[in-house]
Formats: structure tokens, sequence, C-alpha cells
């Protein structure tokens, strides 16, 4: 059973512009997720500030050569164009890119 949490407006603004404290810090505070806290924010209408992790743009046919084609591992994939591992997994599975076998050494 969910709970509903009561975050006043104006307290959350001051929070969030004022004490320049975080979603992730906010949530915290009140015991719920940073996604409630955006949510309400922009309820509010609170301009929320971008994510300091910006999203990187994989080309669909680059990483499919590279880890299809050239069978590269994640790793120097990752190396590569210069994201983390977590990004070239996640990007992998939102294509519908299939998980290679492991090989027997």
């Amino acid at each position: 059973m969910s709970r509903r949490i009561i975050i006043d407006c104006t307290e959350l603004r001051w929070l969030y512009e004022e004490q320049r404290l975080g979603t992730v810090a906010i949530a915290r505070r009140y015991g719920c997720s940073p996604t409630t806290i955006s949510n309400r924010l922009r309820n509010c209408g609170v301009p929320v500030r971008p994510s300091r992790f910006q999203p990187c743009p994989i080309s669909p046919d680059e990483l499919y050569r590279l880890y299809v084609v050239e069978r590269l591992p994640i790793k120097e994939i990752a190396q590569r164009l210069g994201v983390s591992l977590g990004t070239v997994g996640n990007r992998r599975r939102a294509l519908g890119i299939p998980r290679r076998p492991r090989s027997l050494k």
C-alpha cells in the first residue's frame, strides 16, 4: 500500500531553489523517491534543473557493428565510445541486440 507524502510547494521551492538541494537529498528528507520529488516540483511549477547525466546517444548501427560483427567486449566498446559499461549494456538491451554466449576458454 502506497502512502501519500504531503509536501508544501513553498517549502519544496525553498529547499530546491534557495537551499540548492537536489532531488535525491530532498527525497531522503521526506522518505520518498527522487522521481516523486521531480514530479512534485513540476506540479508546483518549479523548473527542474537539468540532470548532471546527459543522455549519450550511441548509434544503433555502430553498437551492432562493434558488439555483433567485431565481437568486441563491452568494456572495450565503452572505452571507445567514452561511456560506462552500464550505458553500453542498457543500450544493447534497448535495441534488442541479443547477448552473446559466453565463450569457453
